[in-house]
């Protein structure tokens, strides 16, 4: 198969080692897939993308719940959030925000970003801790190590500009290395403006500005490697239409080492942990005038402490290969609500909110019959949570208040849940041009600290951004999924195509209703004029296909695209449709590519979408249709330009996904309506290896 190197923003996903020494391309990387016709690498930095989850709608199934520019929530058939297993460098990094407003593919961004790996379909137990809603990890470049003593120095330097937000980015990455030990340093800035669309209008507040850095040694002798490395980031003032507050400052860091050892008779251990200290300004008024107009300025201040570690041993057995694991992670949260004008004011939104999490599991991966290959895990979890009393400026001045605090402190806030996973999928192998896939699975996964633990009617629910208030329960019960999924893979020629059905039946998913707490109620109504949702467990389902696929029609012309549509609902209380799922959608890109340049032409299409949750008033949202145009260059070796438009067509829309504006003031967006995407934007990126 041909592959090509200066590719441009194919459909179909690369399949290569994630562990790819690799500084050219950035790659997607859909686990258990074959390389195939039509499938090649990415190079996010020659597309101006600010965060790396943008990448996602490239991807069958996924996609991304979108609260600004640097808030892209992962999204996988219809899961979102914390169902979502996403690490980052190995390791399951914590959001320092309550809203999501650093979800965990905002860590690193999209230039510093090496390879954003999705397990597609059922995730093996082997990928992380609470995989109800799927798996997927992402690595940032670093260092490798080289094959002789003598010391090389490589790296990257890359720019961008995009016009629709007069957006620059620019990152830099240098590496030095021998066979034994190599160092790296890596820097990125990114600042833009708010972004238009509909010819010259914008969305007010949609400006960002973060930093971002990381340094990391690495060592390696005879049959032990060990690495250390820092990542350091500073967002600064960045809008979030969608929520009730702007980010005025994320800051903080993450501590990673990573060790591995190989044994004899092809045995190995792997060690990782993480330290990760960060703290979060967020507020109301700087970005917005919301605060001001009401007289309420308010600001949170939050912060999170955390830490894990995985012990991972592999081996040998029954002609397969044997994993056992020992994992965990903690992580303390807290949240002090603040009134600037008001010093007597005071909130604790999260006072000490704790979920600690301690996993051991043991995978089989091997064939079990000519061209019938087996891989079965099994996860036990213990899930310990709690909380510090809280306490608010009103105690004992205000009923509903005192209510609340004395209802809160007064709970059983210590729970402990006892969680089991399982998965196996087999893969037949049925000619040399076609595979059968079946996989089953029982996935468990506890609710969030925000789910259990918030106390007074607030909207700090990990990102949901639908304008309701919400209390938690300290008693909610796991979420329990049972999963069912079937596929084939078919490749011939030039063609390739692999379907995939699945089908997800879940016990006390976790949602809200409308509360029946009347001190709730009260405090609600009298700030929103609506009753509060309680996070309650309900019955659901989850259904769907996805579809990816490619044809390679010449050497030099390629088609690639994929498929989508996932249907989620409630199986009790009326059958609700579940929240913020994407339509059905498609995509298809024809490209024309040479040794030193390359063009292409993609079509993304979104069907309406009016299966809305009704629990909380989402909206409908309309179809629609774009229309890409982008390039890239070689003109010199190590030396890349990329040119192009997006939404060519200036396509006044709103994606399903985003949520509505809650910024007064903006004349472009009223409040209440679907915050529009991007229009038309032409961009320019260029970058140097060496």
């Amino acid at each position: 198969m041909k592959q090509l190197k200066f590719s441009l923003l194919p459909a179909a996903i690369a399949a290569v080692s994630a562990h790819a020494a690799d500084y050219t391309n950035q790659t997607i990387i859909v686990e258990d897939s074959k390389m195939r016709p039509g499938a090649f690498g990415l190079a996010p930095e020659s597309l101006a993308l600010k965060d790396t989850a943008a990448l996602l709608k490239r991807v069958p199934g996924a996609n991304v719940n979108r609260n600004g520019p640097l808030t892209g929530i992962a999204s996988y058939r219809g899961q979102f959030g914390s169902r979502v297993n996403t690490s980052v460098d190995g390791m399951s990094w914590k959001e320092v925000g309550p809203n999501s407003m650093d979800p965990p593919l905002s860590h690193i961004p999209a230039a510093l970003t090496d390879n954003l790996t999705v397990y597609r379909g059922i995730a093996p137990v082997s990928s992380g801790i609470e995989t109800i809603g799927g798996s997927m990890s992402a690595a940032s470049r670093k260092s490798e190590f080289a094959d002789n003593t003598d010391f090389e120095f490589h790296g990257l330097a890359s720019l961008g500009y995009s016009e629709v937000d007069n957006g620059l980015t620019s990152s830099v990455l240098g590496t030095y290395a021998n066979d034994s030990h190599r160092f790296h340093a890596s820097l990125s800035q990114e600042q833009g403006d708010d972004y238009e669309f509909d010819g010259s209008q914008s969305v007010d507040p949609s400006q960002y500005d973060r930093d971002a850095y990381t340094i990391g040694y690495g060592f390696r002798q005879g049959a032990h490697e060990l690495g250390f490395d820092y990542s350091n980031n500073d967002t600064g003032h960045s809008g979030t239409p969608s929520l009730p507050m702007d980010i005025i400052w994320v800051r903080g860091g993450v501590l990673t080492a990573d060790y591995s050892l190989q044994l004899g008779g092809s045995r190995s251990l792997d060690v990782d942990y993480y330290y990760q200290d960060m703290r979060h300004l967020m507020n109301n008024f700087s970005l917005r005038p919301n605060g001001v107009l009401a007289g309420r300025e308010r600001q949170n201040l939050t912060t999170v402490d955390g830490g894990g570690l995985s012990i991972v041993y592999h081996l040998p057995l029954s002609g397969g290969r044997l994993s056992l694991g020992l994992e965990g992670d903690e992580s303390t949260h807290d949240g002090f609500i603040t009134d600037r004008n008001n010093p007597m004011f005071g909130v604790d939104n999260f006072n000490g909110a704790e979920k600690n999490r301690y996993s051991t599991f043991v995978e089989w991966k091997g064939d079990i019959d000519e061209g019938l290959e087996l891989e079965a895990g099994v996860r036990y979890t213990q899930v310990d949570m709690d909380s510090d009393e809280v306490n608010h400026h009103m105690y004992g001045m205000m009923m509903p208040v005192t209510v609340l605090v004395d209802n809160f402190n007064g709970s059983d806030r210590s729970q402990t849940d006892h969680n089991w996973d399982f998965a196996a999928i087999l893969r037949q192998t049925l000619s040399s041009e076609l595979t059968a896939e079946v996989g089953l699975a029982r996935k468990m996964r506890s609710p969030s600290y925000q789910e259990r633990f918030l106390w007074i009617p607030l909207e700090a629910t990990g990102g949901l951004a639908d304008n309701r208030v919400y209390i938690g329960d300290v008693n909610l019960d796991p979420e329990t999924a049972y999963q069912f999924e079937a596929g084939l893979e078919y490749a011939s020629g030039g063609l390739y195509v692999a379907p995939r059905a699945f089908y997800h039946r879940i016990d006390d998913y976790i949602q809200g209703e409308v509360s029946t707490n009347a001190a709730a109620n009260m405090i609600a109504n009298s700030n929103t004029g609506r009753d509060a949702l309680q996070f309650t467990n309900v019955d659901a389902e989850l259904y769907g296909v996805d579809v990816e696929w490619g044809y390679e029609m010449t050497n030099d012309w390629r088609l690639d695209g994929t498929v989508s549509y996932v249907r989620g609902r409630q199986r009790d209380k009326g059958g609700d449709n579940l929240y913020r799922i994407a339509p059905l959608n498609a995509r298809t890109q024809l490209t024309y590519a040479q040794n030193n340049w390359s063009i292409a032409t993609e079509v993304e299409a979104y069907a309406a979408q009016n299966d809305v949750a009704d629990y909380n008033g989402e909206m409908n949202s309309a179809g629609y249709g774009l229309l890409h145009l982008r390039g890239e260059i070689q003109p010199a070796t190590g030396f890349n330009v990329g040119v192009g438009v997006e939404n060519i067509l200036d396509k006044d829309y709103e994606d399903h996904t985003a949520a509505i504006n809650r910024v007064m003031g903006n004349a472009d967006v009223a409040v209440g309506d679907k915050v529009p995407s991007q229009g038309r934007n032409l961009y320019i990126t260029a970058r140097y290896e060496w």
